[in-house]
């Protein structure tokens, strides 16, 4: 007579079988099935790992060797040479519209919204900045802020502040969260909002105190919160 212990084992021993043998009983009925599924993984992987080798790495070089003369158009304030080329060199929107998805192609964006924002197209400018994709953690942010100054230019203050915030509070760093932060609260001094001017000045002159705006921000926010009561 098999013992209570034996009886725990093999009823152990069964419940052990029966897993396996139902995994095996649905690899074997499903084997083909199994395996088509396998083989649709690996070409997804070869087709993705091609993809990048074959062609979206060479088309990010070809994009970096041609966005340069644009930026040097740029950089000397030659804004319709930047934007179209000047007929040996293409500009930023040949660069954008052609290698889109690449690194350059995004950064073409945020050249083409910076370039319309300087030229007083801002509906232009906000559109190109808004579908600037970019990998930097300044420029990300720039671009947020450069969307607020153009909202600032179409006389929409609040769109602007939001922007203002967003960019402030994206990436901590000693350069533009300041400088945001400023900016949203002038717009919000002018909208006579003195409470919120007056927590956006003092953060700068308090957690910002190395900033060159710290010091007309800490006289700022003794104004804006005698305003505030």
């Amino acid at each position: 007579m098999a013992s209570k212990h034996d009886r725990k084992d093999e009823q152990h021993d069964l419940d052990l079988g029966e897993v396996y043998s139902r995994t095996e009983l649905f690899l074997e009925k499903n084997k083909r099935a199994v395996s088509i599924a396998v083989t649709g993984i690996l070409v997804v992987v070869a087709a993705v790992l091609g993809y990048k080798r074959f062609y979206a790495e060479p088309r990010a070089k070809e994009a970096s060797d041609l966005i340069w003369k644009a930026q040097y158009y740029f950089e000397i304030d030659s804004l319709d040479l930047a934007i179209n080329g000047d007929g040996n060199y293409f500009g930023f929107q040949y660069i954008a519209d052609a290698y889109g998805s690449t690194p350059s192609g995004e950064l073409a964006k945020y050249y083409l919204g910076n370039c319309y924002l300087q030229k007083g197209d801002y509906e232009a400018a906000i559109d190109y900045l808004k579908k600037a994709d970019l990998d930097d953690d300044i420029l990300s942010v720039m671009a947020i802020g450069c969307i607020g100054d153009a909202y600032v230019e179409l006389d929409r203050p609040q769109d602007a502040i939001d922007q203002f915030e967003k960019a402030a509070n994206m990436r901590t760093n000693d350069m533009t969260t300041p400088m945001y932060l400023m900016k949203a609260a002038i717009l919000y001094q002018q909208n006579g909002d003195w409470g919120k001017a007056a927590k956006a000045f003092r953060r700068v002159a308090q957690d910002f105190p190395a900033s060159p705006d710290a010091n007309e921000a800490r006289k700022y926010a003794a104004r804006a919160e005698a305003m505030a009561g």
